[in-house]
């Protein structure tokens, strides 16, 4: 029995198409669908299976499972229209559309394209631009059933303008408009005049004649206002995309040009508010507050029941957005009060349908009005309320173009922050607020690798990974052959593959509800660390460094749960120094005598961060240092303070930010085990490097054959096929720690974040490569040059993560938000909790030797960062003269334990 009605005494498909129309007609009637869509998806079931059984279907009409599946989509796809007023969670959501696919594998290429535009453009009015471009990229690789030159169907929208209202909203505005010209102009020929309302008899009737005369008809007219629905969402795409790239005169024009829309379909408001946000743009804070006025009805008077209506929609969707703009006018005329009215009124849009870029915006518009009225207290409980909002919009990283574009739109709102943790002295907002502006993307994505289970950790189908795999050899066959030409085009197509297999992997939903960054979590850890191994030297603490203009401020959390902040102004000579440190390291060939920063220049600790935070750091037995920007290419591990090495007391961990600490701890009191891999035949043109297979050899008769993971790999066996097998060894023995340690050449590519890499006798292994790896090793070893130098621009503008393929002439792209996209990085990403690694060149003889002095050290149960700091003063007992330090100086530890 279903909903009253003996199974068996009915056609399942006959009973699906009842159902189906008793659905619509509930719906057009605003009636509640529930029950019916149960009972629809129930009937739908058994007339699939009928189908299958090929039992068919008894009604004069035959029904296909093709036709049954695409009536249930539709429904689905209706259904959580319904919700999206704020009835349903994000896991909801998820949960419907992963029950509608069990429909998919029914209906043909052109209905499932359909069915995931619609999919998108919920995503897409939820506020997850990210989701939406995903099923945009899906539904575009589907094949196309249309035959060559047929009419463009508009009936269901169109993907190029899905594409480019989802690059609007990830803030890639220049890409979207490049989207739209095409498509703008295609429907500019069809529709000379402009879009057509349906409304509108008498711009119908003038274009059904057209029609007639150049042999049309009503279908003809029909297919024109299918082509102006999708010409009036291009237009408010674009009017959107102009406004956000500093043109608000022509996004006027295009927001007018929308307004008979808006008016026909009973939806002014909308309109009035998109003009009043180019006004405020404008400074014109009057007309602002004038359009304001005419949207005021809907949204400040008595708010209806009917929630499917589309006025009520448009009055939850964009009631916090209306509010916010009445506090960004009033604050604008300075009554700052009545500002701060208008934000609680906000509040009370968003209790109903929550949104975390609009809660940022309208708590950053609470701060300014405090500031404005003097409370320092109040205005930095806003702004840290609008950067623990941005956590969860900045959360899901999507490659560096978008990340790196979000950033810039977001970063005076963090500015903003920063300046009133410093007239406030909140040491916590500067801990949160820095930390999203360092690497947020890693933090991000370690957390997923640590926090996901083993079987969603090591997933690795899909047609993207298997494409991956198939560029992969393809390179490695044509460098084989000689054909660079062919291999660089190889490398650009699996990079570009790289970035989009990132920013689609479908275990983000995973942690979407994680909470934001907490420093007591990181206080926790630090007041726990001392029960780590026995050699552990007491007291840890962690220190973020952040550069502005002419000043460095410091952030130094402690295990008694205290944050401190403070700035240090720069000296001039500081300053220069750091300016001639950065040239020389951009320069070709780096002399040795050059590369120890402190002892070169005569600067330490304390002229970076105030004395006392200095002091503190020198007196723990462990510092967690998170550096920013030019900052990271510094040789950390023989930093002085007070004329002496901080490293003789003080061990050194370098992380890219404070929220990724706790998931970069491992055991460190496990048996080792070690996997050696030197490469003493790098590639033609490569220097040889001998002292490489004499490192191994020594390595291999220390450690004894008990404590080596297989036999050491040099010479020739020593190819790219080796370390990638290696690479794929995942997951981390339980008994035992696994180390890698990796002797060859590092290539550095400042302009191709994730192209640097390790050469080995065949080619090289890129950071992709790496990136895609589930190792077994929690420790590496990399006895190579600038094997953690961070790349600061993409010269190729970062195309290729969804966005579709870059312009012929890309704009290079100036990297934002201290992106962790090194060597280092990508081996953390795989699996490792330590590295051992440099940003700078190393000279090989003094890098084998620390080497061997860190593995005997390591071997005697030192922790790794512990024997990483007594290798570091045995060289420096040796000679500590600058010009024989700089040949080692860069040889870092980045970990935590």
């Amino acid at each position: 029995m279903i909903g009253g009605y003996r199974v068996e005494d009915h056609d399942p498909a006959e009973r699906c198409w009842e159902l189906s129309m008793e659905y619509w007609r509930a719906a057009g009637a605003g009636l509640p669908t529930g029950q019916l869509f149960a009972r629809l998806v129930e009937y739908g079931r058994l007339a699939l299976v009928a189908a299958r059984r090929g039992g068919g279907s008894a009604t004069p009409v035959p029904y296909t499972e093709a036709d049954v599946a695409g009536v249930l989509l539709d429904a689905y796809g209706r259904e959580v229209t319904v919700r999206q007023t704020g009835g349903w969670t994000y896991q909801q959501v998820r949960s419907h559309w992963a029950a509608a696919d069990e429909f998919t594998p029914f209906v043909g290429p052109d209905k499932l394209r359909h069915h995931l535009a619609g999919r998108a453009q919920y995503e897409l009015g939820a506020g997850r631009a990210d989701e939406a471009l995903a099923l945009v990229d899906e539904a575009d690789r589907l094949p196309c059933a249309s035959p060559a030159g047929a009419l463009a169907d508009y009936a269901h929208g169109d993907l190029r303008a899905l594409r480019a209202a989802a690059l609007h909203q990830l803030y890639d505005s220049d890409t979207a408009l490049d989207v739209l010209a095409p498509l703008e102009a295609e429907l500019a020929a069809l529709l000379p005049e402009g879009p057509v309302l349906a409304t509108d008899d008498e711009a119908a009737r003038r274009l059904q004649e057209e029609f007639a005369r150049r042999g049309g008809g009503a279908a003809a007219l029909a297919h024109a206002l299918e082509a102006s629905a999708v010409y009036h969402q291009i237009l408010d795409t674009k009017a959107g995309a102009l406004r956000d790239s500093g043109h608000p005169a022509a996004a006027e024009q295009a927001y007018l040009l929308l307004m008979p829309l808006h008016t026909a379909s009973g939806l002014p408001e909308a309109g009035h508010v998109q003009l009043a946000r180019v006004a405020l743009d404008q400074g014109e804070t009057e007309r602002a507050r004038r359009y304001l006025d005419l949207a005021a009805p809907l949204f400040e008077g008595p708010g209806g029941s009917d929630l499917t209506s589309m006025r009520a929609h448009l009055r939850l969707a964009r009631g916090a957005v209306y509010c916010r703009m009445r506090a960004e006018a009033a604050r604008q005329s300075s009554r700052h009060r009545e500002a701060l009215t208008w934000c609680d009124r906000a509040e009370t849009f968003m209790a109903d349908r929550p949104d975390a870029s609009h809660d940022a915006m309208v708590q950053t518009e609470r701060g300014r009005a405090h500031r404005a009225l003097g409370n320092r207290n109040g205005a930095a409980q806003a702004y840290l309320r609008a950067a623990r909002a941005l956590d969860r919009v900045l959360r899901v990283p999507l490659g560096h173009r978008f990340d790196t574009l979000h950033l810039r739109y977001r970063r005076p709102v963090f500015e903003e922050a920063l300046a009133v943790a410093e007239e406030s002295g909140r040491a916590r907002l500067v801990a949160v607020v820095t930390d999203l502006l360092k690497a947020r993307a890693f933090s991000a994505r370690l957390s997923l690798a640590r926090s996901a289970g083993p079987a969603v950790r090591d997933e690795r189908g899909g047609p993207d990974r298997a494409r991956f795999a198939e560029l992969t050899g393809a390179i490695t066959r044509a460098e084989g052959r000689g054909s660079m030409a062919e291999a660089h085009r190889l490398y650009e197509q699996r990079a570009a593959l790289l970035l989009k297999i990132r920013a689609v992997d479908s275990r983000w939903h995973l942690i979407r509800d994680d909470p934001p960054f907490d420093p007591a979590t990181l206080t926790g850890y630090l007041a726990a660390y001392g029960g780590g191994p026995p050699d552990g030297r007491g007291r840890c603490v962690a220190l973020s460094l952040y550069e502005r203009p002419g000043a460095v401020l410091a952030l130094l959390a402690t295990p008694d749960g205290c944050l401190r902040m403070g700035t240090r102004r720069l000296a001039k000579g500081t300053r220069r120094a750091l300016d001639a440190y950065q040239r020389m390291l951009d320069a070709p060939v780096q002399p040795p005598e050059e590369l120890d920063f402190w002892g070169r220049n005569g600067i330490g600790l304390a002229d970076l961060v105030p004395t006392a935070l200095a002091d503190e750091i020198a007196a723990g037995g462990t510092c967690l240092l998170s550096p920013h920007g030019r900052l990271h290419a510094l040789p950390w591990t023989v930093v002085r303070h007070r004329g002496r090495h901080l490293v003789r007391d003080t061990a050194l961990g370098i992380v890219p930010n404070l929220a990724c600490v706790p998931a970069l701890d491992h055991r460190t009191d496990l048996p080792l085990q070690v996997a050696l891999l030197g490469v003493t035949e790098p590639p033609a043109g490569s220097v040889p490097i001998p002292q490489v297979g004499r490192l191994v050899r020594v390595l291999a008769r220390f450690l004894g054959p008990e404590r080596l993971l297989g036999d050491p790999v040099v010479g020739k066996a020593a190819d790219t096929a080796a370390l990638r097998a290696l690479l794929d060894s995942g997951p981390p023995p339980p008994d035992r720690t696994a180390v890698l340690q990796i002797a060859t050449h590092g290539v550095r590519n400042p302009g191709a974040p994730l192209r640097a890499g390790v050469q080995m006798t065949d080619g090289e292994v890129e950071t992709g490569d790496i990136l895609m790896g589930r190792m077994c090793f929690e420790e590496v070893v990399l006895t190579a040059c600038s094997t953690s130098f961070r790349a600061a621009a993409d010269l190729g503008g970062g195309h290729g993560a969804l966005a579709g393929p870059p312009p012929s002439a890309p704009q290079p792209l100036e990297l934002a938000g201290d992106v962790a996209n090194a060597l280092v990085h990508a081996f953390h990403e795989a699996g490792a909790a330590f590295v051992l690694a440099s940003p700078i060149p190393v000279r090989s003889r003094l890098a084998s030797h620390h080497s061997l002095t860190w593995f005997a050290h390591r071997a005697a149960g030192r922790a790794p960062l512990e024997a990483a700091r007594r290798t570091a003063v045995e060289l420096l007992d040796a000679d500590d003269a600058p010009r024989q330090v700089g040949n080692w100086a860069g040889i870092t530890a980045y970990g935590a334990r």
